[in-house]
């Protein structure tokens, strides 16, 4: 049997960490079947359907017999539908020739490396990051270079250019962020956008969850800001997770047309052409979806809120206030060294109190260190107000037991 220690596998393979947030999302499945009752607050997925347009479209699709291969890139429908998103909800100018439909932005994410990673060359990924940037870094032959972001998550010009050498060749910019909920503030990252454009520094922008932000919030794409990064830097960002459309597997690209092609022929050689059906649904969503998408974004503000209010609540609690996304990623570090009474175990990490309360109190939580701060936790408010109460009541009471 072929094992991690097989030396027929490659290196990169070899060496590879499992995702933690599903490593997590699993034990709560486990413990559910044995009939335990979780209080899930891990998810990274909506907790609403997809726009009802959306839905019928696929059904009709699939009775049209539309469920058939199509270009590499996408359908021309829908790579037009994705320019006039990117227009109205990003201030971005692309053209439909300039739009990759991939499978997930995930895929997006992965294929926009491999088309700059190299063995030697090195990309940017301010921390604390999505648990899967680094790995797809490294998968795509390249080396992860992780940047520490201040106390409000955001990353700074000064520690950038400290990180940056002559084989730096891209910057993995994640706004909203996943895992904090902080949207980067506009001067911030107009300078960031700049100090990529002067350093020839390419900069592949996250913007998953550019249209849900909320309160004050503005979220600004980089490329926006600074237009001149629209011939070489790339845009990425899908229908999962404002438009609820998760398992649909949708993905969109953005990039200059010369590595728009390069990205579509990395697909029709890695995947092929993406789900049909899935296009069809999201181009109805994008059309006819948007009324759909603004309930979802306005009931995500409202737990941003109840989440934010009762964190500030428990003292010794620091968090950033949650400004997009659907996370908040509370620092515990007055609590580290302290002792569960009930369990006996000491917290030295976040992950060490998320493994008690999952084991006490059966509220599940994501470590930070998965997300490269362990002295944090990240908490998901995708789901109903009811079970974010009651996970948060259940949190603040067990830190309320800690003991020196």
């Amino acid at each position: 049997m072929t094992t991690a220690a097989d030396p027929r596998l490659s290196a990169r393979v070899a060496a590879l960490q499992p995702s933690a947030t599903l490593a997590m999302v699993q034990r709560v499945n486990d413990l559910r079947a044995k009939g335990v009752a979780i209080t899930d607050l891990t998810a990274g997925e909506p907790d609403f359907t997809p726009p009802k347009a959306a839905e019928e479209a696929g059904i009709q699709a699939i009775r049209e017999g539309k469920g058939r291969y199509t270009s590499a890139a996408g359908i021309l429908e829908l790579r037009e539908a994705a320019a006039i998103h990117l227009k109205n909800d990003f201030g971005l100018d692309f053209s439909a020739d300039e739009i990759v439909v991939t499978h997930g932005a995930k895929i997006a994410l992965a294929q926009a490396l491999m088309a700059f990673g190299d063995p030697g060359r090195k990309v940017l990924v301010p921390y604390p990051s999505w648990t899967s940037y680094p790995e797809m870094v490294r998968l795509a032959e390249a080396e992860p270079v992780m940047v520490k972001t201040d106390s409000q998550h955001c990353p700074a010009v000064a520690d950038l250019e400290a990180a940056r050498d002559d084989q730096t060749v891209a910057l993995l910019l994640n706004t909203p962020g996943n895992p904090t909920g902080v949207v980067i503030p506009e001067q911030r990252l107009r300078e960031i956008a700049q100090w990529a454009l002067e350093n020839n520094v390419v900069i592949i922008s996250d913007e998953i969850y550019g249209t849900l932000v909320y309160g004050d919030a503005k979220h600004f794409s980089p490329l926006a800001l600074v237009p001149e990064l629209k011939e070489t830097s790339i845009w990425v960002g899908g229908m999962s997770k404002a438009y609820a459309m998760t398992g649909w597997r949708m993905g969109l690209l953005a990039a200059a047309k010369p590595l728009a092609k390069k990205i579509a022929a990395i697909q029709s050689q890695l995947a092929g052409s993406p789900c049909a059906i899935a296009q069809h649904a999201s181009l109805a969503a994008l059309t006819l979806g948007n009324e759909a998408r603004e309930e979802m974004r306005l009931a995500f503000e409202k737990r941003s809120r109840l989440v934010f209010s009762a964190l500030q609540a428990m003292d010794g609690i620091e968090c950033a206030k949650p400004q997009g996304a659907f996370y908040a990623f509370p620092n515990i570090k007055t609590f580290l060294g302290l002792t569960d009474p009930d369990s006996g175990r000491t917290v030295r990490t976040g992950d060490d109190l998320v493994e008690i309360l999952l084991d006490q109190d059966h509220v599940a939580l994501i470590g930070g260190r998965a997300f490269g701060d362990e002295e944090s936790f990240r908490i998901s408010f995708a789901t109903s107000e009811d079970v974010l109460q009651q996970g948060l009541d259940k949190i603040a009471a067990r830190l309320k037991k800690l003991q020196a």
